[in-house]
């Protein structure tokens, strides 16, 4: 019994030491104007892992720190008109959101197999506004792989 829990606490320190590679941001308050074509800004981070510089909150691009499987998930709430994001991996759009009317909101949660030194972002497609802290971008390691 008393192996077992010297085994759990090193278990349990050697988890606390590992950086954990995570991200969440969000919108400031208020309408955020977004022009067609532009990467989304979020000008808040809510929280991010160990590895610091991993989410970058001047340029809201997410370099990746650690070749593996990650959860990505981005929310968006358009303002005054319909919108239409994307995320993109190094460029290539990942995924589509979209929003039918004013104040309408949109999710995508998925599950991406990402290599050291990708870049992922949302980008704006069409619309022209996004709606406060309703837009979120996040990002956390689940697995890694080689």
């Amino acid at each position: 019994m008393i192996m077992r829990s010297v085994l759990t606490c090193i278990l349990v320190v050697s988890m606390c030491r590992t950086s954990i590679a995570a991200f969440t941001a969000t919108s400031p308050l208020n309408a955020q104007p977004v022009p067609t074509g532009s990467i989304v800004k979020y000008g808040s981070k809510l929280i991010n892992g160990d590895l610091a510089s991993d989410y970058d909150p001047v340029t809201s691009i997410y370099t990746v720190p650690r070749t593996g499987i990650y959860k990505v998930t981005v929310t968006m709430m358009s303002g005054l008109v319909t919108g239409h994001t994307t995320l993109r991996k190094n460029g290539e759009i990942v995924v589509w959101l979209f929003t039918n009317k004013e104040y309408d909101m949109a999710t995508q949660s998925i599950n991406l197999q990402l290599q050291l030194g990708d870049e992922i972002w949302v980008q704006m497609n069409s619309g022209s506004s996004l709606y406060s802290v309703y837009n979120t971008f996040s990002a956390v390691l689940i697995k890694l792989t080689t």
